[in-house]
């Protein structure tokens, strides 16, 4: 599939079965791939595009879980209080 094509920077379709979980695809929804270290992040994953830093905060709590990394950050403000509110 072409990438960027006439200039769109959300990436992919913003259709249901590209959505949430399912965006790209619910292989590779969570940052990771099946292919082992490789990590993806960026407009083409949840949360999708216009969530500025949104995929890159989630790859980077994805490659840290796996690699056993202590995370030295702490979720923003907003993401906090989702966490607590629907997360217990």
């Amino acid at each position: 599939f072409p990438n960027m094509r006439r200039g769109s920077f959300k990436h992919g379709d913003y259709s249901p079965l590209q959505l949430g979980y399912f965006r790209p695809n619910p292989e590779c929804s969570s940052s990771a791939t099946p292919i082992e270290g490789l990590y993806l992040c960026g407009a083409s994953l949840y949360p999708g595009a216009l969530i500025t830093g949104g995929p890159g905060y989630i790859a980077a709590n994805k490659v840290a879980e796996d690699l056993g990394v202590k995370k030295w950050w702490t979720p923003p403000p907003h993401v906090q209080r989702y966490l607590e509110t629907y997360m217990g």
